[in-house]
């Protein structure tokens, strides 16, 4: 559990590349997740170039981060899989998650950088990357080695819970 309580944004990259084995051990994780009736609608768009990963920063104003990054992932949910993007943005979070909390367990800083609802940063992303109609670009993902310190914060809230 050290992982999931120790989880948090990291917004500063070394400038050194992810290893192969940590990038699948990664992606291995995100299939790893729930889906609704195991459809599974996920896609994952894995980008490691420089010039790729600068343009890709200008997508959102809070994605400017992507340019440091080792590793930029785009998080795409296909409709053919389940025709329903709200159940597939549930599945393509779940998925995301178990990414973030690899990425910990291996020493590798993140930071999901939010596009979908945003229907300019949701069609930046599928013109960028030519993507089909079934093909819907979520959100990225940016990776790296951390080049700083952040500490993990108590975000537990008694007063958010209700019992019966």
């Amino acid at each position: 559990m050290n992982s999931i309580y120790d989880r948090c944004s990291i917004r500063k990259f070394k400038q050194e590349s992810l290893k192969k084995s940590e990038i699948d051990k990664i992606l291995r994780a995100a299939f790893c997740a729930p889906s609704a009736k195991n459809a599974q609608p996920w896609f994952f768009i894995v980008t490691e170039d420089k010039e790729k990963l600068k343009e890709l920063s200008e997508f959102s104003p809070y994605a400017k981060l992507l340019a440091d990054a080792a590793l930029g992932i785009v998080v795409c949910a296909d409709t053919d899989c389940n025709p329903s993007l709200d159940y597939c943005q549930q599945d393509c979070a779940a998925a995301t998650q178990n990414m973030l909390i690899e990425a910990k367990e291996l020493n590798i800083g993140s930071c999901w950088l939010g596009g979908y609802p945003n229907e300019d940063r949701v069609q930046t992303l599928k013109m960028y990357f030519k993507l089909p109609q079934n093909i819907v670009p979520l959100w990225m993902v940016a990776f790296g080695y951390p080049d700083q310190k952040q500490e993990p914060k108590d975000k537990f809230k008694e007063s958010k819970i209700r019992y019966e």
